[in-house]
């Protein structure tokens, strides 16, 4: 998939997400057990927080928290390159970011 196509999905997902945002939660009901095994519910609706206009560090301050082989997942968009810790979107899963005038969801 080219970057133009990325793009362009990108932004049809933002707009889905927008035009959800906007409408009340969706509350399905929880089955009590599966195939007679219990279902336990860990966390409620939207307890994980996604990380919103994120910032970065760069060289010697980003070497100081991170350590050597750290796995990230990278982006680069319109001449500009960024590093997202696995770490990190594992704790919070989605990193709202923009490039430019172009809005990212980074997810993992």
């Amino acid at each position: 998939m080219g970057l133009a196509r990325t793009i362009v999905v990108f932004a049809l997902l933002s707009a889905l997400a927008a035009s959800v945002a906007a409408q009340p939660p969706l509350v399905l009901p929880v089955p009590r057990e599966i195939d007679g095994s219990p279902v336990y519910g860990v966390l409620a609706p939207d307890a994980i927080r996604a990380i919103d206009d994120p910032t970065f560090l760069r060289g010697e301050a980003a070497g100081r928290q991170m350590v050597e082989d750290e796995s990230v997942l990278g982006v680069r968009l319109g001449g500009q390159t960024r590093a997202y810790p696995l770490g990190f979107l594992t704790a919070h899963e989605i990193v709202n970011d923009h490039f430019g005038d172009i809005a990212v969801a980074v997810t993992w």
